[in-house]
């Protein structure tokens, strides 16, 4: 049941984060592949997203754990 709360936290964490958390992933992967020009808004705005997605992820499979150890055990 831990686990499935601290999942919960973390996907909301992310939620409430996904923004700097996809800049700085940019400016990260701009410097470990030494590209020439920054990433243009929409890549940043897809790792945005593909961060959305993640967090929904965490949020779903600890709310799913949660509830297992509720009505199982």
């Amino acid at each position: 049941m831990q686990l499935g709360v601290v999942l919960m936290f973390v996907g909301l964490g992310w939620l409430v984060f996904r923004k700097p958390i996809a800049r700085r992933q940019a400016v990260i992967i701009e410097g470990m592949l030494k590209l020439r020009a920054p990433l243009n808004d929409n890549k940043v705005r897809g790792m945005e997203i593909m961060g959305l997605l993640f967090c929904c992820l965490l949020f779903l499979a600890g709310l799913a754990i949660v509830l297992a150890h509720a009505f199982l055990g």
